[in-house]
């Protein structure tokens, strides 16, 4: 229990890492629904309500979540292509160099 200014001040718990992911996160949504809400507001002005900021800003980040997931499996499936064909050509020097 600590004092300050000589009153009592109830002691604070520290965020779990659960709380402080979770608070970025929504600052994140919050901070990408206000550009979003923004700069389609400067194009059309009062187009977007300011309680639609939050919604926005999750459906943002979800949206880029899944374009990454697909470009990480994109990338996926060419690595297997490239070690393939690395393996393949492994394959056809060890041929070249015994029958040569």
């Amino acid at each position: 229990m600590g004092y300050l200014n000589g009153a009592h001040t109830p002691p604070t718990q520290e965020k779990s890492w659960l709380d402080q992911a979770l608070t970025f996160i929504s600052t994140a949504a919050h901070w990408l629904g206000q550009w979003i809400v923004g700069l389609v507001n400067s194009l059309i002005p009062a187009l977007i309500a300011e309680d639609l900021i939050d919604p926005i800003g999750y459906l943002a980040l979800l949206t880029i979540v899944i374009v990454l997931i697909g470009i990480f499996e994109a990338l996926r499936k060419a690595m297997y292509w490239i070690v393939g064909l690395g393996w393949l050509l492994i394959v056809v020097r060890i041929v070249i160099d015994k029958f040569s």
